[in-house]
């Protein structure tokens, strides 16, 4: 049996999307019958009212606090000594789809106090061994610490398995902070240990790509040209080993299989360096929960809610709601989703109620239940805003300024942003009814928006996909590929997908020198982006059901394409025979 340490930075506490991976992965029953141990990995962190392991956390062994495993209490002592940290060792528990439950072990290495002992050698053998120049990132904390992490992990991993008797171990590396931790298996050389680098995104892309408007038509533009004239991303874009990430995941070939969890991003790492271009690259998108089955009446009941909700707010019932739920940050592409909605207003019909957008996204914390019922009670949030706290923060202002820009010139199509964590009644100062929750904004919506700039897969995109709902998404998001092939034929389209990499074909023709692409001049850029924003609106219309028929043929192709989406069908037919492939080849050797 196979045993997966997967080391990352949310092995306890979920920040982002690689938590909801791990919980995926590890709770179908294909994983659970293939992997007889897994254990998470990652730095300690300690937060203020907060279990170690989580709310449901089992802490077997924590030498300061006197708690110590019968089992493995004495080699994790052992690490401890050796290297000077401080380790803790249990299990958290994750709910499975079908009613059970599962208990990986947790791993956690606190080297925030101090640096472990050998870390000065370590990163001379890092040098060595992959060139890797760690006195040039020191004042980057997140590099430093994953480099700490890795010699007490890989060490007390080791330790915690005992005599493995020949049993396959595999070293999974999510994202940059899990390589050091790779890097050093590879350097143990040990029998039967294979590493493994998880791409939830390719940080050097997305750093070119977020630089400025327009980053994604001449990222992706000078990506689809490069193979042509043999370049690669430093060729066109000049060094980019000042970024600590790019040093990390340029060396991540090193590893014994790479995974990507979309489309762009194979290409993404292809585009890093010849010793990409060859290589075998293995697609294990991200998965959907086993999604529930909707019934027509509880669609048109959830459609119901959020029009009675709109007409609340705006006092006009609309023709129907579209939703955007992510957080604001650039790359989501918000200010699309008003371009698209400019595009409408010329393709609804005049005797009709508006299209509502409701976005639901912040950059802040969530605000406190009495500061929004005391905005909304003052000048009416969300409908209005303030800037500064406890309403707009910067970033939420200029946001602000556009969806008010647009309410002001637009009359088909109208914007509600809910500049808040949660969507309930509590959270919204009673601007949505008691009893109204998140689920019904999936349920009701009509296409959840996701035109982003960068997007490595787009989980939120694809989720109100079974409720019925079509997933509106650009080019750059990595669903793309795995909705096409989710979709069966002769069933209603699921997805709208707007060209915005390409820019509807202008600019430089195919096989064009990739740099062109960077003297691409920003009003054209502008032009072409609402081009497409023109163009996905009239595709969005002529999808949209016009009837109860047409809804439900709708409903049950999204609840089809979500259920082939599902981690199940990943885990069985592309985690699982990555983990196989590596350990025939160990095998064979």
């Amino acid at each position: 049996m196979t045993t997966v340490v997967h080391v990352t930075h949310e092995a306890v506490h979920k920040v982002g999307g690689i938590g909801a991976v791990l919980t995926g992965l590890l709770t179908t029953e294909s994983c659970r019958r293939a992997v007889e141990r897994t254990i998470l990995v990652g730095p300690l962190i300690e937060r203020p009212g907060s279990e170690a392991l989580g709310p449901e956390g089992t802490l077997l062994h924590d030498s300061r606090n006197g708690v110590r495993s019968d089992t493995a209490g004495e080699a994790l002592s052992r690490v401890e000594a050796r290297r000077g940290v401080r380790l803790l060792y249990g299990r958290r528990r994750l709910r499975c789809p079908d009613g059970a439950a599962v208990e990986p072990e947790v791993l956690l290495v606190d080297v925030e106090g101090g640096a472990p002992q050998g870390l000065d050698l370590f990163k001379h053998q890092l040098y060595q061994a992959f060139g890797l120049a760690s006195d040039r990132y020191e004042g980057e904390w997140e590099y430093e610490l994953y480099v700490r992490l890795a010699e007490p992990a890989y060490e007390a991993a080791i330790a915690l398995l005992g005599d493995r008797r020949g049993r396959p171990l595999h070293i999974l590396a999510h994202e940059f902070m899990g390589l050091p931790t790779a890097f050093k298996a590879l350097l143990a050389n040990e029998s039967g240990v294979y590493t493994l680098f998880y791409a939830h995104e390719v940080a050097t892309a997305r750093r070119l790509v977020e630089r400025g408007r327009g980053g994604d038509a001449r990222f992706y533009g000078a990506l689809r040209s490069a193979p042509l004239s043999g370049s690669f991303v430093e060729d066109v874009f000049g060094p980019q080993d000042d970024f600590f990430k790019h040093a990390l995941i340029s060396r991540a070939w090193r590893c014994h299989a790479v995974l990507a969890v979309g489309d762009l991003v194979v290409e993404e790492l292809r585009f890093l360096g010849r010793e990409f271009a060859g290589l075998e690259i293995d697609r294990v998108y991200n998965g959907l929960p086993p999604p529930p089955a909707l019934a027509p009446a509880d669609r048109r009941r959830a459609r119901e809610s959020l029009a009675e909700l709109i007409e609340s707010l705006l006092g006009c019932r609309p023709r129907g709601v579209f939703t955007h739920v992510g957080r604001l940050v650039p790359s989501k592409g918000f200010w699309r989703d008003l371009q698209v909605l400019e595009g409408l207003e010329a393709v609804a019909p005049p005797s009709t109620g508006p299209w509502a957008l409701i976005v639901l996204a912040t950059d802040a914390e969530p605000r406190p239940s009495e500061a929004v019922a005391a905005m909304r009670a003052e000048y009416g949030w969300p409908i209005a805003h303030r800037e500064g706290p406890p309403d707009l923060t910067p970033g939420e202002l200029g946001f602000d300024l556009r969806v008010r820009d647009h309410n002001a010139r637009s009359r088909r199509t109208k914007v509600v942003f809910f500049n808040q964590f949660g969507f309930d009644a509590g959270s919204t100062g009673g601007a949505v009814p008691p009893g109204m929750g998140l689920e019904d904004l999936r349920r009701g919506s009509d296409a959840e928006f996701g035109l982003s700039t960068y997007e490595p897969f787009g989980i939120a995109q694809v989720e109100a996909l079974a409720f019925g709902a079509l997933s509106v998404v650009s080019d750059a998001c990595g669903c793309v590929g795995f909705l096409r092939q989710a979709t069966a034929p002769g069933k209603p389209a699921t997805h709208v997908c707007g060209g915005y990499t390409l820019r509807g074909g202008a600019g430089p023709a195919e096989g064009a020198d990739p740099a062109a692409f960077l003297d691409l001049d920003d009003g054209f850029l502008e032009a072409g982006e609402r081009a497409c924003g023109a163009a996905v609106a009239s595709a969005l219309a002529d999808a949209l059901p016009t009837s109860d028929a047409e809804g439900e043929r709708l409903l049950e192709a999204g609840h089809e394409a979500a259920s082939g989406m599902g981690w199940e069908r990943i885990v069985a037919g592309r985690f699982l025979p990555v983990l196989r492939r590596l350990e025939k080849a160990g095998s064979a050797r």
